[in-house]
């Protein structure tokens, strides 16, 4: 019995892996794939199904401990985003050689167009470099139909199987066909000893099990062309056009292509790699030119490479960003398909300048008061301040951050920033979260090699910017971040997030005194307790209900509180003064002190319930 359910991609990707028979997920939080290991918690407790599904501190440990679940014949997956993929992959690159007993997914949500990451990478170019079989859904549908199938694919021919869906499959929603009873059944697992399998070793364990690869990738070439590309090359029309389309790529072609009535033949390629690429070629004889929509690089175009073949490499189609019916418009355009204007073209146009609203601090944060108390103490001038990965990245637009790599980055370029500029104290921050997922080594590294920086470390118990996941230290409070910083024979300095912002500030001050002084010598660690103001469990404990408005008698315009402090409900009111809308107030009082040099911020006594 099948069902319909209107599903978000993510939402479509957990069912599929229930449906599977997976029992063991386990990944990291990152947009856009953050969703997928949380339904499937909620599956599991509606369902009650004996699933373990949890967040591992980083992506290569999620995708380790899903692994060895499927080396000992366990379906299992691992979810994380596509920058996620490059602290998995050292684990990635075994795998592939040593292959699974039972069927292991492993999905990498990658983010064209770099709403949410700091790089545009493909996944499906690393799962050819890995020499591992990645599927590329179209729609939710896809998601839903190719995790099962990938499960299954995986256990087929034992060996990890990528499953790729972008942020535009992730985050859209459709009306899903799935199973209508989920008739749970996961497999028994047990470990059966292989030494010369499971610990192959080089050059000889390595050597053999790199010739099993190359055959077990030739196989599933095979397989892809007489299960997927034949029949479709088969059902060809024959127009002067083909067209090769894989992901988001294809349902965006086929929309452009009905919508304009434009005839061409085109395949949807769902496993781009591995590709049977001289029986591909064959094909192409009876057409004047082939086209190869994809996003974001050129994975399938680079392995059809023909004198007949469009693209990207051509500058056919665009070359960066996410994939949008325009660009499939234009590109039909040079190949003689439609002609005119582009009725994908942005139209919109609005009578007034609308004003930008850069991504800031929520209201009531308590990073911006600690980053604002930072800057206020150790002056840009004399000072430098990498950064990390977290929503305290968007310190940015308070000018307190000066650099942002990869996570756990912040500690290791406080490192090497020292070495190169001694005349500078730099000042890094980064979250509990990212501490946990790659902050420790170069801390380690630091204390044993001596750097000279601080270290501010805002743990505030939540992974907040990708869904308010829970930390190691929040689960489990025996583990504890001041101890992990001590057992590296250094003190970690402890201070508790304050809405009177003086407290903060003279905190730092009395850092900066210890930090100078002739007795202190390397990194110095600040762990800063505080709490995010969106966890509805922690946050009345912390919030004081202290709501703020302006004396315009005492407003200056001097924009210290608009260019520097950034709290979003501060803005210019029709008289040209600064107002404070009550409705996005959180009532932190953060702003109460300091921020304002004439003192023009004032308590709201009827609204706060009193004075302070």
């Amino acid at each position: 019995m099948k069902i319909k359910e209107t599903l978000m991609g993510n939402d479509a990707i957990a069912w599929g892996l229930v449906h599977a028979n997976v029992d063991m997920v386990s990944g990291y939080p990152g947009t856009p794939s953050s969703e997928i290991l949380g339904t499937v918690q909620k599956i599991k407790g509606k369902l009650e199904l004996p699933i373990y599904a949890e967040w591992a501190t980083n992506e290569k440990v999620g995708f380790e401990v899903a692994y060895a679940g499927a080396i000992a014949g366990k379906r299992t997956a691992a979810t994380m985003k596509q920058v996620g993929l490059n602290v998995a992959s050292d684990a990635l690159m075994s795998a592939a050689y040593i292959g699974n007993t039972g069927g292991f997914l492993f999905i990498a949500a990658d983010d064209p167009g770099f709403h949410s990451s700091q790089t545009e990478q493909d996944s499906r170019v690393f799962a050819k470099f890995a020499r591992i079989p990645v599927l590329d859904p179209s729609t939710p549908q896809d998601a839903y139909d190719m995790t099962r199938y990938g499960v299954e694919l995986s256990e087929k021919f034992q060996t990890p199987v990528m499953l790729r869906p972008v942020m535009r499959v992730c985050h859209a929603r459709e009306i899903i066909e799935m199973k209508g009873v989920t008739d749970f059944r996961p497999k028994e697992g047990k470990f059966v000893r292989n030494i010369a399998r499971w610990a192959a070793v080089p050059r000889a364990g390595r050597l053999e099990q790199g010739y099993e690869a190359l055959e077990r990738i030739e196989a599933i070439e095979a397989y892809n062309w007489e299960e997927h590309l034949k029949p479709q090359f088969d059902a060809l029309k024959g127009t002067k056009v083909l067209i090769l389309a894989s992901g988001t790529g294809y349902a965006f072609a086929t929309e452009v292509m009905k919508e304009l009535g434009v005839e061409a033949d085109i395949v949807k390629i769902e496993m781009p790699y591995p590709l049977p690429v001289e029986r591909i070629r064959e094909r192409f004889e009876p057409y004047e030119q082939v086209l190869v929509i994809e996003e974001p690089y050129p994975c399938v175009e680079e392995q059809v490479m023909h004198p007949k073949v469009r693209g990207r490499l051509d500058k056919t189609m665009h070359r960066i960003d996410e994939m949008k019916k325009e660009h499939i418009f234009r590109a039909f355009e040079k190949l003689g398909l439609v002609e005119g204007e582009n009725p994908y073209a942005p139209r919109l146009t609005f009578s007034i300048d609308v004003p930008p609203r850069p991504p800031a601090l929520c209201p009531g944060c308590p990073h911006r008061d600690i980053y604002y108390s930072i800057m206020k103490v150790f002056k840009k001038s004399k000072s430098i301040y990498p950064s990390d990965i977290g929503c305290y990245t968007l310190a940015l637009s308070q000018g307190a951050i000066d650099t942002i790599l990869c996570m756990g980055a912040s500690v290791s370029m406080a490192s090497g920033l020292a070495l190169a500029d001694p005349s500078k104290t730099v000042v890094a921050t980064i979250g509990d979260g990212t501490f946990f997922h790659s902050g420790i080594p170069p801390l380690l590294n630091a204390v044993y090699q001596g750097h000279r920086f601080i270290l501010v470390i805002l743990d505030n118990s939540t992974i907040a910017m990708t869904g308010r996941q829970v930390t190691p230290e929040r689960f489990n409070q025996a583990i504890d971040i001041g101890k992990i910083v001590e057992g590296m024979g250094i003190k970690c300095y402890e201070h508790t997030y304050s809405h009177h912002m003086e407290e903060n500030i003279d905190f730092f001050k009395g850092i900066q005194a210890i930090y100078e002084s002739e007795e202190h010598h390397g990194p110095l660690v600040v762990r800063v307790r505080q709490f995010c103001i969106l966890d509805n469990e922690r946050k009345d404990d912390w919030v004081p209900g202290e709501y703020a408005v302006v004396d315009p008698e005492l407003c200056v315009v001097c924009d210290q509180c608009t260019t520097v402090y950034k709290c979003p409900p501060m803005a210019y009111n029709e008289e040209g003064k600064i107002e404070i809308d009550p409705f996005l107030c959180a009532g932190c009082g953060g702003c109460l002190e300091v921020v304002c040099p004439t003192d023009a911020f004032k308590l709201d006594e009827i609204k706060s319930g009193g004075k302070r």
